[in-house]
């Protein structure tokens, strides 16, 4: 640590990438960690280190990152006596002096070297804040080009007010700030007057939030929801999801009739989910009352969405009469109507919600929208998953057999059917066994991909009890015909299935798997030496379940030049796989670990150059020992013979180290031991081309 922040003020301004100095500052900030650190900091003279960073002839960005450094030792344990140093430097007049630095950087770590010092607070930091006139200064950094000199100067201004609650200086700014007509705000005033009510309001003072709500009064807020800026309008409703918390009753009726009034649909129902969202969590309206409002704003939402069927009457609010001005309109503002019952949904069950939900999926309209159908889909599980009638669990079969839904959203319905499986009665599970028989065959590989990651899913989380009735015969040959389906991950996903089936699954679904006419040796040789790294893998998944249940021929399909390319292969999960089979090879077959020479080759593997597959290595041999039986190994064996038998096998199993492979196995400290070792040469430094250096924090 000594020796980078020496080098700190020498580093080169070639470097080109930025990220160099995060570096950096996030190691050194690891240091701080520790209890003696402000001590040691004292003791290397840090202070005068870090003031050569702040000369002008300075890097910028070493700058910023010595006085981001700086502040955060502020938080340390000790951290007063490091304040207290600092104002004996000349640290303290380059704070006065830079407070305004044309640079973002600087401007940026200024203010967290403020915001950190606020902690302390003493006399010393309040002379300091005066020195700077902190309520001008603050109101030129919330009105500034860079969000993120903005979102500093935000967190300093949380920060005074927690430490100060009411500062007379301070709400006169946030005064003068909003004073300003709306129509006379330029975009950045606007962002810096709702990025300061956000601040505000997330303070949990009682005296903050009365000041806040009443200098940001509803009138003063809603001009800004309805901005022609997308970025000002989403940063008001972060503002109103804030303000909702502690309106009363009345008050959020009042705000829900003036918003449907309005004719900015998408504005409206976006205010309308915002509103929904934060009832269940507001402070000043009983829970009763709050679901009430809660239910009334979301029938308004499935009454618009109802009005895309053509059986059912539209409303006649000014939104649902925008909405059939264009298509497009109608697809946006059908889709916010949607987000809306979906924040209702996320709390309360309504059985209208899931029938009208339901309806809507079928609608033809509704399924050339993927995005409505997402949102529809994800409004109906969550109702569903509220349902304390178990009817309306039958829909979930039926959802599956909707060919609109598809992978992304087949997923959301699979997690509910797994939520609902271990509970469910056989009218249920049969009826999900049909549906998944059905999308198995779909035409678009993703879902039959979702299917049977599914089914695998349940056999290995649920009991078998609660899958027997799913993975029937005919799932498992549906899973067998996949396995030479023409898209890889699907071959991969069929073969975990059956994995699974054969591990957890009883002794007759086993059986009916190994002894499948579709999966024969050679069937299962083809899918172990497929050319995709992840059909590999479970292909030997499947040959080590069948091999540990001891049913099929499965020891047939593997070959010395099989396991050679596999031991080989270089993707590191399908080597530790081929680790695993070789010691279930050894301990299950002597004879044919003569031919295959499984042991030799594991033995191999305890050299491989991933610590994975050395652990697995690792712990087959501790297996292996544990199980052979003791032999004389005075004598070694002839050593010019390569495979002599098992008595050599076993020679050379004695003779593993095992406490050295184990040791092998611990986590590399890379960058402790960059940092340890060349920290004094190396350090951030560039070579001839410029940003393409040896810099040893690279690994960091």
């Amino acid at each position: 640590m000594r020796g980078v922040l020496e080098q700190l003020p020498h580093m080169s301004g070639q470097i080109v990438d930025g990220t160099r100095h995060e570096k950096v500052l996030s190691y050194m900030r690891l240091f701080l960690a520790s209890d003696a650190a402000v001590e040691q900091l004292m003791s290397w003279n840090a202070l005068r280190t870090l003031a050569e960073c702040l000369q002008p002839q300075s890097d910028m960005r070493v700058t910023a990152t010595a006085v981001r450094f700086l502040g955060d030792a502020f938080r340390a344990r000790s951290g007063k006596v490091l304040w207290t140093a600092v104002h004996a430097t000349q640290i303290v007049e380059w704070i006065v002096d830079n407070a305004d630095s044309p640079h973002a950087l600087v401007r940026v770590a200024w203010l967290h070297f403020m915001c950190q010092a606020s902690y302390i607070n003493d006399h010393a930091y309040a002379e300091l804040l005066d020195r700077v006139d902190y309520p001008r200064l603050l109101l030129r950094r919330l009105l500034d080009s860079s969000y993120f000199v903005v979102a500093s100067a935000c967190m300093l201004l949380g920060r005074l007010f927690h430490v100060n609650t009411i500062d007379p200086k301070l709400s006169a700014l946030i005064e003068q700030l909003v004073a300003r007509p709306f129509a006379l705000q330029t975009s950045a005033r606007k962002a810096a007057v709702l990025a300061t009510a956000e601040t505000l309001l997330l303070l949990k003072n009682k005296d903050v939030q009365e000041f806040v709500h009443r200098v940001f009064a509803q009138p003063v807020l809603e001009p800004y929801l309805y901005d022609m800026d997308r970025l000002v309008r989403d940063r008001a409703l972060d503002v109103l999801e804030l303000v909702v918390l502690d309106v009363d009753a009345m008050g959020v009726r009042e705000l829900v009739a003036a918003l449907a009034r309005r004719v900015d649909g998408c504005v409206v129902l976006r205010c309308l989910a915002a509103v929904v969202k934060q009832l269940p969590r507001n402070r000043c309206i009983e829970g009763g009352e709050a679901r009430r409002l809660g239910l009334m704003i979301a029938n308004m939402g499935v009454s618009l969405l109802l009005s895309i069927h053509p059986a059912v009457d539209g409303s006649d609010t000014q939104v649902a009469k925008a909405a059939q001005q264009s298509p497009s309109a109608s697809s946006m503002i059908a889709c916010e109507a949607a987000r809306i019952v979906r924040e209702h949904s996320q709390t309360t069950f309504s059985a209208h919600t899931a029938s009208s939900m339901c309806l809507l999926l079928s609608n033809p309209r509704v399924q050339q929208h993927t995005q409505l159908v997402q949102l529809v889909l994800s409004t109906l599980l969550q109702t569903l998953r509220l349902a304390h009638n178990r009817t309306h669990v039958q829909m979930v079969p039926r959802l599956i057999c909707t060919f609109a839904i598809r992978a992304p959203g087949l997923r959301g319905v699979f997690d509910l059917a797994l939520e609902l499986l271990g509970s469910c009665n056989a009218e249920f599970v049969q009826g999900l066994e049909h549906a998944i028989r059905t999308r198995i065959v779909d035409v678009e590989w993703e879902a039959r991909d979702t299917v049977l990651e599914f089914v695998t899913r349940a056999v290995r989380e649920l009991a078998w009890p609660c899958v027997e009735l799913l993975v029937t015969q005919q799932v498992v040959d549906d899973a067998v015909r996949a396995l030479s389906d023409a898209e890889e991950y699907v071959r991969a996903s069929a073969a975990y299935l059956l994995a699974a089936v054969v591990e957890r699954g009883d002794e007759e679904r086993a059986r009916y798997v190994s002894e499948h006419k579709h999966l024969t040796q050679s069937d299962l040789a083809r899918l172990v030496a497929d050319s995709e790294a992840f059909v590999k893998r479970a292909a030997l998944d499947l040959v080590h379940a069948l091999g540990t249940r001891g049913v099929g021929m499965w020891i047939e399909c593997l070959t010395y030049r099989t396991l050679y390319d596999l031991a080989d292969d270089p993707d590191f999960e399908v080597r530790v796989r081929c680790a695993r089979i070789l010691a279930l090879l050894t301990q299950t077959s002597p004879v044919n670990t003569s031919e295959l020479q499984s042991t030799s080759l594991l033995l191999e593997m305890c050299r491989d150059s991933s610590r994975y597959v050395r652990a697995e290595c690792l712990r087959s041999l501790r297996e292996l020992k544990q199980n052979t039986p003791d032999v004389d190994m005075t004598s070694e064996p002839e050593p010019k013979r390569v495979y002599v038998g098992e008595r050599t096998d076993l020679w050379k199993l004695r003779n593993v180290d095992l406490a050295q492979l184990e040791a092998s196995l611990s986590a590399e400290h890379l960058y402790q031991e960059a940092l340890d070792t060349q920290v004094a040469r190396e350090l951030m430094r560039e070579k001839s081309d410029a940003n393409a250096g040896n810099n040893i924090l690279d690994c960091y």
